[in-house]
């Protein structure tokens, strides 16, 4: 406890606290004027209804539920804000700038001033990181939390009680924050307690405080979800779900795929002195028993190690789908860029300050830029890997959604009016027009046709994706939006029904 005093104190003097609150209010300051005004992603529209009433099983949050930390600090901003959408997207806002800080501190503890800093520079102009923290998603609070968690188990390299019993308690604790984030991490913690030879009794003491910080998301989220059983049940869809990328070649090709723009989205160019220094590394140690040798001398080589080989591995073989997934891995190839920005400035044993201060505006700069005024799509694909994140992309959608919400709420009476949409938006109606009937018709007909019958006499397509092959003779009207596109819809008397499935839509008169 006195090291820990005194290391504080040492921060303050040296200027290290003070360069912490710099970079803190820098990350929050450049997230302001870009935060998000509509729901960006179907589960944001989970988390905004947990905010309101948790439960798993009516996908609020989305399985596995175990976001019950994050849904709590929402609760609190929400106390405030009194918006959930706006409370969620303010948290993404204040984790931007901790997790920057954090960065900051594991990078300067790891290897210098200069590489924390770098590295919190990078973690603020981020593409990646900053469109993630003008959000209403989890990701941000994962970005803060595994740095913090890492540092502990860096740590236990002094063999020291508080820091075995910390990054435990943290560990258990980061389930209700993201599921993967113990999974991939508890190897690496695992690997410190072997290297560093901790006691059989403090490593039990350790495994009972982790326990303790599952216990304290797993039991509020059972209680609100209906219980244990119920909640195994729903586990059992959610684990088929994830498994099916991993069943061909063509899964694992398209996660890898994912996984490679995801990293060049978060590094940018910061990428390209990675690649530098990597191949540097491979002429000094053209051998892999040199790499070997490497890492078994340095403990923060074999962390990060541990840090990034479990999630990648899984990444590319098992499940990947947003961008976000890969959060558990991000700081650290943050850090790992930020050190080789350093390293460039460090020549045959010299400190090149200039060169260093040159690269790292260029980096900044250009990631900056791409953020703010990048396009929504790469290339003009709309796929969602050429999804960039930036700035476009946040305002395009919240202009996009906006037009059409008003547009149904001013043309369409909610006691008559379904609404389908396209699997982007299919939570959207349970959320911003919760007065309209059948708002869950566009995740119902999955499982099989609804019929649309008295009082509903008007379906509207929220999106003309959703309009596909009608029938001969259906008529599909329109109403002008804005932007210059239309809100399609057909309407019925009540002589007739609509029967609406996936993909097919039906016609029949009323028997």
């Amino acid at each position: 406890m006195n090291g820990s005093i005194e290391r504080s104190r040492s921060w303050f003097r040296s200027g290290t606290m003070w360069i912490a609150i710099l970079v803190c209010v820098v990350g929050i300051v450049t997230r302001i004027p870009f935060r998000s005004q509509i729901l960006h992603h179907w589960d944001s529209v989970n988390f905004a209804l947990a905010i309101n009433h948790f439960d798993v099983r009516l996908h609020q949050p989305h399985p596995p539920g175990t976001f019950v930390i994050y849904i709590m600090l929402g609760r609190l901003f929400d106390l405030v804000v009194h918006d959930p959408n706006a409370s969620l997207v303010w948290l993404s806002v204040v984790l931007s700038g901790l997790g920057a800080v954090a960065l900051f501190l594991l990078g300067t503890e790891w290897f210098g001033r200069e590489v924390g800093l770098t590295t919190a520079l990078l973690a603020i102009v981020s593409p990646l990181v900053w469109f993630h923290g003008e959000v209403a998603l989890s990701y941000m609070l994962e970005f803060l939390w595994v740095p913090i968690l890492v540092y502990f188990i860096y740590k236990m390299q002094t063999r020291s009680w508080w820091a075995l019993l910390a990054s435990a308690l943290m560990i258990g604790m980061a389930g209700g924050i993201r599921p993967n984030t113990p999974v991939f991490l508890f190897p690496l913690w695992i690997l410190g307690i072997v290297v560093h030879k901790y006691p059989l009794k403090k490593i039990l003491v350790a495994l009972l405080v982790m326990g303790v910080g599952v216990l304290i998301w797993a039991i509020p989220m059972l209680v609100m979800s209906g219980g244990l059983m119920e909640y195994i049940e729903l586990m059992r869809w959610w684990q088929n779900q994830h498994t099916e990328e991993s069943a061909s070649l063509a899964g694992v090709a398209g996660n890898t795929a994912r996984f490679v723009a995801y990293v060049v989205y978060n590094l940018g160019l910061g990428l390209v002195p990675l690649v530098i220094a990597a191949i540097r590394i491979g002429c000094t140690h053209p051998h892999l028993p040199g790499i070997v040798r490497s890492l078994k001398k340095d403990w923060r080589a074999q962390a990060l190690a541990g840090w990034v080989v479990p999630a990648a591995g899984y990444f590319t073989i098992i499940h990947l789908m947003q961008p976000g997934h890969t959060f558990t891995i991000q700081p650290a190839l943050l850090l790992l860029a930020g050190l080789a920005i350093v390293s460039l400035a460090r020549m045959k044993g010299a400190w090149h300050r200039n060169v260093w201060i040159a690269v790292t505006v260029v980096v900044v700069a250009v990631n900056a830029l791409f953020f703010v005024v990048g396009p929504t799509y790469l290339f003009g694909d709309t796929r969602l890997l050429f999804t960039t994140p930036t700035w476009n992309t946040i305002h395009d959608y919240d202009v996009y959604v906006t037009e059409r919400l008003d547009a149904i709420r001013h043309s369409f009476p909610p006691q008559e009016t379904a609404i389908l949409a396209n699997g982007r938006n299919f939570r959207l109606p349970d959320y911003y027009l919760p007065d309209y009937q059948l708002t869950s018709l566009s995740y119902q007909i999955n499982a099989s046709p609804v019929m649309l019958a008295e009082p509903i006499h008007t379906l509207v397509f929220f999106d003309d994706s959703m309009l596909g092959e009608l029938p001969a003779g259906v008529v599909v009207q329109a109403v002008p939006l804005p932007d210059g596109e239309s809100l399609h819809y057909i309407t019925w008397d009540e002589r007739h029904v609509v029967v609406v499935g996936q993909g097919t839509l039906e016609i029949r008169e009323e028997s």
